[in-house]
């Protein structure tokens, strides 16, 4: 990110006194500026969506965008970077409120935490998660999403080991994945209806996962360890 101070500062960056803004009220209208642009990105997708879109969201100016993120490339970078860094905060925060209880409860916890967050960011997670994926947010939904399904195989790996099972290798980073991606699909669809309520998406999707656990077929897991 540019360092507001290293350059000359637009109007919109100076104070009623005409003096620079303090470093918090720059922080603060370059927030403003990532949810403008995210939305716009989120809406247009990155080919089209312009500066003169994301400026008029953010009720600023080019110069300003330009001054504080150096371009429409740089801006979309920050945008997908801190989309995936504000999810992956609530799912670590979710899984360490939740460690220590049962692997049901803990993928409970995960899981609301995820479609939660869906609905609280939807720009946020259709710039992450939607079709109109481009340039760094395939890196950034990748890295989020593999994060997560680590998680999720550890605990699986956790579970089997406190349970007496034999070890379990590729098959619980393979189930691992089948999670992640039902909660993905999952808000997508949710956010995608526009009629259906997130929260109780992801009360089913946990249902649903929950029931998966509860009867995976263990001698299957298994010959998938032995491939």
């Amino acid at each position: 990110m540019i360092d507001a101070g290293s350059a000359t500062p637009s109007p919109e960056d100076l104070s009623v006194t005409g003096r620079p803004r303090t470093r918090a009220a720059t922080h603060s209208r370059e927030a403003h500026i990532l949810d403008a642009a995210c939305a716009v990105f989120a809406e247009a997708g990155y080919l089209a969506a312009t500066m003169e879109a994301i400026a008029a969201r953010a009720h600023s100016t080019k110069p300003t965008l330009y001054a504080h993120f150096g371009s429409k490339e740089d801006l979309y970078k920050h945008c997908s970077e801190r989309a995936a860094e504000s999810l992956a905060r609530q799912l670590f925060d979710a899984n360490v409120a939740a460690e220590g209880l049962s692997l049901e409860h803990q993928v409970r916890a995960g899981t609301l935490a995820f479609f939660d967050h869906a609905a609280a960011h939807p720009h946020e997670f259709r710039l992450l998660f939607g079709s109109e994926a481009s340039g760094t947010v395939p890196a950034a939904r990748h890295r989020l999403m593999t994060a997560a399904t680590d998680r999720i195989a550890h605990l699986i790996r956790e579970f089997a080991a406190s349970h007496g099972q034999p070890p379990w290798g590729a098959s619980a980073t393979l189930c691992a994945s089948f999670i992640v991606g039902l909660a993905v699909e999952g808000a997508r669809c949710a956010l995608g209806t526009g009629s259906l309520s997130p929260r109780l998406a992801g009360e089913f999707a946990t249902s649903f996962t929950v029931a998966a656990l509860r009867h995976i077929d263990i001698s299957l897991a298994a010959a998938v360890d032995t491939e």
